[in-house]
């Protein structure tokens, strides 16, 4: 039986992290990119060993968004690609579904119960669901939250940014006076930190699950730094990384905390079932048995 096109992680078997952060995983949809752009620097040999291209040579992958339930809120984790691309570029990119609105509706949640969105980055298929297609913000009742120095890269005039980050929407979000820059790590609610990770694009940024202090568990949303557990390998660059070099370190420090401390990790793309925990091995970083 095929998947369906959205789904929800149950209510019974939402994840529970320290401080009484819960998370679900929201799947809204599809997209299929380029594999070469996708794994960069990485020859074929290796990357085709773990995932098969169709006949244009793309491979699918998940439009990953997560539901956090914290502090008497909830926090929606990115937005897909949303609706406003247009009939070719769904075609090209292979897209199905990416509206977050409906992803939600469709799996018996309420849109105007958000009241954080957290936009990892402003590329589309992250951050092309902010506004609606009647030209206003999706999350009526939500403050978007995008660190400061994405929100610059996507006003500069850098000739590779051109085009490629949501800055109509992020207007039309700060227009509306629901626009949140913040600056490094800035906790959102109890349990609930967006950190800056740069590398992926100036201003990118991870999500970090459960409070520090005290029992329970932690987890971490990676966004595009680590798009899917088959880039473990932290010197896996992609062809859409930004600072590649930076990626790297940060990649490299933040799998090392997470493989230490057992952290959950989530990633925006992975068409697998999440969350996971990773190990340090012999040949790096790879999942861990549970």
């Amino acid at each position: 039986m095929p998947e369906p096109l959205y789904a929800i992680t149950s209510a019974a078997e939402a994840r529970p992290f320290a401080g009484g952060v819960r998370v679900r995983v929201v799947r809204a949809g599809w997209f299929r990119p380029d594999a070469g752009g996708f794994f960069g620097v990485v020859p074929q040999p290796l990357w085709s060993r773990i995932v098969q291209t169709d006949e244009r040579g793309r491979i699918v992958c998940r439009l990953n968004l997560l539901l956090v339930e914290a502090g008497g809120k909830r926090i929606l984790v990115e937005t897909g690609t949303g609706l406003r691309m247009t009939a070719r570029d769904r075609d090209i990119k292979g897209v199905e579904g990416g509206d977050p609105v409906a992803a939600l509706q469709a799996v018996g949640e309420d849109p105007d119960r958000i009241d954080f969105v957290v936009l990892s980055h402003l590329h589309y298929d992250h951050a092309g669901g902010m506004v609606a297609a009647d030209g206003r913000p999706a999350f009526r009742n939500a403050r978007y939250v995008v660190q400061r120095d994405e929100a610059r890269a996507a006003h500069g005039d850098e000739l590779r940014l051109a085009g490629i980050m949501e800055r109509d929407q992020l207007d039309v979000v700060q227009a509306a006076g629901q626009l949140a820059e913040v600056h490094g790590d800035v906790e959102l609610v109890e349990g609930v930190t967006v950190t800056r990770t740069g590398g992926h694009t100036r201003g990118s940024q991870a999500v970090l699950l459960g409070r520090t202090e005290g029992d329970g568990e932690r987890g971490i949303f990676f966004g595009d730094l680590i798009p899917t557990r088959w880039q473990l390998p932290v010197r896996w660059t992609s062809a859409y990384d930004d600072y590649p070099i930076e990626a790297v370190e940060v990649r490299q420090a933040l799998v090392s905390r997470a493989a230490a401390d057992g952290w959950w990790c989530y990633f925006t793309h992975d068409p697998g079932d999440l969350p996971i925990r990773i190990e340090a091995t012999e040949k790096g970083f790879a999942v861990r048995a549970e």
